[in-house]
């Protein structure tokens, strides 16, 4: 195993030995374990949760419980040594309680970084018909609700954020402020996207100093033009970060680091990078779910968005920054069976890297 992984304890006392007496972990795979040594503690690849039966056999050993592994899977999980972070995407729907972010602590090594999804009520500005921020956003806004938490930074404070770092603590990664796509323009809630940049600054302002915040837009427009360069004035002005989002309706991952790049901040020269996979090939969540479940193999392979993911890291490695990679089961079919070939392009990437000459002086 890579010196960055650990082992149980002798006395299996620990809560991770007990989760990994319930839900064991599938054999490591020796290739797996010499690449993870060799990209280092500062690339953090990792999936969309960790909950899903049809991972049997290649993350949980075969005859793991399925009842169990939601609860108790994350210890397996991180024991696979190339996941060293996880999203915690269920934190948009629901913010864990400080107990049950403690318990999922301890699942883990202390080498390891949760990605957290800081609650949807915080990026939504409508509420739906029951008064929650659930569903579409559009359908949403057909009700005329405004949401009183929207870019509510004492909310954000203690409802958010707050547990968060209580609960997990030295192992709590980025926290992302995840965006939907928003109505912009005249008779909206929001008339544009300075507006909304604007009152971004300032919920930014009102947070509290130390976790890592990302960003990530829907809107395309925020990477455009005057916009863009606004949106990088604010990451910059509160030592925020973009959240390089994949998904079909936006630019790729290239398109959307030169954009950023042009307008002052390069995503892969800050200290932290994230960049989450989480769609291809044209498809919606629901296109996907249909084609891909049980998520047990890789079964829509894209050399090409893989690369350009690896350029970013290979970049941000280059610069001395830690990086983040989530990915989702909807890119390519299974996010754990997407790592590996990934970590190859990530290794190949660097090793490219150290081999291009820099250029002669002009």
């Amino acid at each position: 195993m890579p010196a960055r992984r650990e082992e149980p304890s002798l006395f299996g006392h620990s809560p991770l030995d007990r989760a990994m007496e319930i839900v064991a972990p599938a054999p490591v795979s020796p290739a797996s374990a010499r690449i993870a040594a060799e990209l280092g503690p500062r690339v953090r690849l990792g999936t969309s949760s960790w909950s899903f039966p049809g991972w049997r056999g290649f993350v949980y050993a075969q005859r793991a419980p399925t009842s169990e592994i939601a609860s108790q899977g994350l210890a397996a999980y991180a024991h696979q040594p190339l996941h060293a972070t996880v999203g915690l995407d269920r934190a948009f729907y629901e913010t864990p309680s400080v107990e049950t972010l403690r318990s999922l602590a301890a699942q883990v090594p202390t080498n390891f970084r949760f990605m957290v999804k800081a609650h949807q009520a915080c990026t939504r500005p409508f509420l739906q018909l029951d008064g929650s921020t659930l569903g579409d956003v559009a359908a949403a806004r057909l009700h005329g609700a405004g949401n009183s938490r929207f870019l509510d930074a004492a909310w954000a404070t203690d409802a958010v954020v707050g547990p968060i770092v209580e609960g997990l603590g030295s192992v709590c990664g980025p926290i992302l402020f995840q965006f939907a796509h928003l109505p912009v323009g005249k008779g909206e809630a929001i008339a544009s996207e300075g507006a909304l940049l604007d009152r971004l600054d300032a919920f930014l302002a009102k947070l509290p100093k130390g976790p890592r915040y990302a960003v990530e837009f829907r809107n395309d427009a925020m990477l455009r033009g005057a916009s863009c360069g606004q949106f990088v004035q604010v990451l910059r002005t509160h030592a925020a970060i973009p959240g390089i989002g994949l998904i079909p309706s936006m630019p790729s991952a290239a398109r959307q680091a030169i954009a950023l790049r042009e307008a002052g901040l390069d995503p892969s020269r800050q200290p932290v990078l994230l960049v989450r996979w989480l769609l291809g090939h044209g498809l919606g969540y629901e296109e996907a779910r249909g084609i891909y479940e049980p998520f047990d193999r890789l079964a829509a392979p894209d050399v090409a968005v893989r690369h350009e993911i690896a350029a970013l890291v290979a970049a941000c490695q280059s610069s001395g920054g830690e990086a983040f990679v989530i990915v989702n089961n909807k890119a390519e079919g299974s996010a754990p069976r997407s790592i590996p070939p990934l970590a190859e392009s990530i290794q190949a990437a660097l090793a490219k890297a150290h081999h291009t000459p820099e250029p002669m002086p002009s």
